[in-house]
């Protein structure tokens, strides 16, 4: 195993021991808020061509956590949120219970943008984010 990944996996470790020990008293949750507006096609039509603007196109959402995507992250939100947010499915660190049971227990790892070893984590309870954890992260 090279360098890299070992600091990777030490990270890990660190991180869930982290999670489960502050979580222990958490259960706190919140409602996720979203915000943007929308533009229809009538009112693009109704604009001057000279006003027209030529919009970038979105970038493609890595499968990696950045720091921004971590903040936008909240407490109560479901684990298909999170992907969405992240855009790809992190890696199961930690599991315990069955599905469905309310103590139902999952961490996910995800790789991180930023420096050598940069990652989040992420423990869902009952189907809901009860705590996160990044390390590095930009």
């Amino acid at each position: 195993m090279s360098k890299i990944g070992t600091l990777k996996k030490y990270v890990g470790v660190i991180a869930v021991a982290g999670l489960l020990i502050t979580s222990a008293g958490c259960g706190s949750s919140s409602t996720p808020q979203q915000s943007g507006s929308t533009t229809t096609a009538a009112q693009e039509q109704t604009k001057a061509p000279e006003q027209k603007q030529e919009q970038p196109q979105p970038k493609k959402n890595s499968p990696k956590v950045s720091k921004a995507e971590f903040d936008q992250i909240k407490n109560g939100m479901t684990y298909e949120q999170v992907k969405e947010i992240i855009g790809g499915e992190g890696e199961v660190v930690s599991e315990s219970g069955n599905p469905g049971d309310q103590f139902h227990t999952v961490i996910y790892q995800y790789e991180g943008e930023g420096e050598l070893g940069a990652n989040a984590n992420f423990m869902f309870q009952g189907g809901k984010l009860i705590n996160k954890a990044q390390f590095g992260l930009k």
